[in-house]
């Protein structure tokens, strides 16, 4: 196991903060103790030199240690705030990485092959993703929806489909060759089977897309 102190936990933040509180404490009471001692020899007809050389001896160095516990403070300060800055920008680094690689995968998925097409469609959207704890895990999410809902919606419609490289089609697939009607449902076809869909018979799309969002509606 490491020896190193985690400067970033609410217990050593409270340890350090508890124990120069302390020390500060005590040094200024002693110091206007001192002080007030000092004042009254003063006052006094005859003065002792030794007595008074030592109080201001000591009076000097308890303001030689207040100094000394105030830099500590200022010190184990500015380390809190650096250790802080590090984990956040550790954290922003690990959740634009797990944005970046899930927002690729969706976007694959979804039939964007292309490397020029994809680079771009990423360009575009990542601005509009957040990571969100979801159940103590993170999740990429575009507004209240989840990553691959979002990039399947997005993909056959009028911006995205652009983006979508559809292959040539030999035979099957989601038609039946019954007016163009198709053998799946909205949610059963694959992006870029409801890209393909949308580009050769926007009527069928515009139904399917109905039913299953009437569908959904009705789930909830």
């Amino acid at each position: 196991m490491s020896d190193e102190i985690d400067l970033t936990s609410a217990e050593v933040k409270q340890a350090i903060a508890d124990a120069v509180a302390e020390e500060v404490k005590g040094l200024k009471a002693k110091n206007a103790e001192l002080i007030e001692v000092n004042k009254r020899l003063r006052k006094q007809t005859e003065i002792d030199p030794s007595e008074l050389e030592t109080v201001e001896a000591e009076r000097d160095q308890l303001k030689k240690q207040l100094d000394e516990a105030n830099k500590l403070a200022k010190k184990a300060t500015a380390e809190l705030e650096a250790a802080n800055k590090r984990l956040a920008d550790n954290e922003a680094a690990f959740n634009n990485s797990l944005r970046d690689s899930q927002l690729a995968e969706a976007l694959a998925k979804a039939g964007v092959t292309n490397a020029v097409h994809l680079k771009a469609a990423k360009a575009l959207l990542a601005g509009g993703l957040e990571v969100v704890e979801d159940g103590g895990k993170r999740v990429v999410m575009a507004g209240d929806k989840p990553l691959d809902e979002f990039i399947t919606e997005w993909a056959t419609g009028d911006e995205g489909s652009h983006f979508v490289t559809v292959p040539e089609r030999t035979g099957g697939g989601a038609t039946n060759g019954t007016g163009g009607r198709v053998s799946k449902t909205f949610g059963q076809m694959t992006g870029m089977e409801r890209v393909e869909l949308r580009r050769k018979n926007p009527t069928e799309h515009a139904r399917l897309k109905a039913e299953h969002e009437a569908a959904t509606r009705n789930r909830k």
